[in-house]
């Protein structure tokens, strides 16, 4: 095995510094654009894990789908529209729609979007708990 020396000072060369790189930034997709449905989709999982709640993407144009009671469901229409769904029986759900802007850019619009998410994601379960 060959005996690798650390260098604590710098990791980089003798030949460059750090003034040449510019200003460095830590992670490279850390102001990366995702589509808005990934970044659903995530918030949505993150927060269902904290809620105790498995969410599933559905189709709005599926209609034919079959639930069963207890299902937590969302669907995001073609204007961004999310709807939070929980089935109570094969036929009947409670929902509640969210309305939110087309475009989430900036680390605040989605710490924005996390907390809308939480907070419609709480209604929707008191809702439920109230039947």
């Amino acid at each position: 095995m060959k005996n690798v020396r650390q260098d604590l000072d710098d990791s980089l060369r003798p030949e460059y510094r750090r003034s040449d790189f510019g200003e460095m930034i830590q992670g490279k997709l850390a102001t990366a654009q995702i589509e808005f449905a990934e970044l659903v989709r995530l918030l949505l999982a993150c927060i269902g894990e904290d809620e105790g709640l498995k969410f599933i993407n559905h189709s709005s144009e599926n209609k034919l789908a079959r639930h069963n009671p207890g299902d937590w469901i969302y669907e995001i229409d073609d204007a961004n529209q999310i709807t939070l769904r929980c089935w109570t029986n094969e036929l009947g759900s409670i929902e509640e729609l969210i309305s939110n802007p087309c475009r989430i850019t900036t680390p605040q619009e989605r710490s924005e979007l996390q907390n809308l998410l939480l907070n419609h994601v709480r209604t929707l379960r008191a809702n439920v708990g109230a039947l």
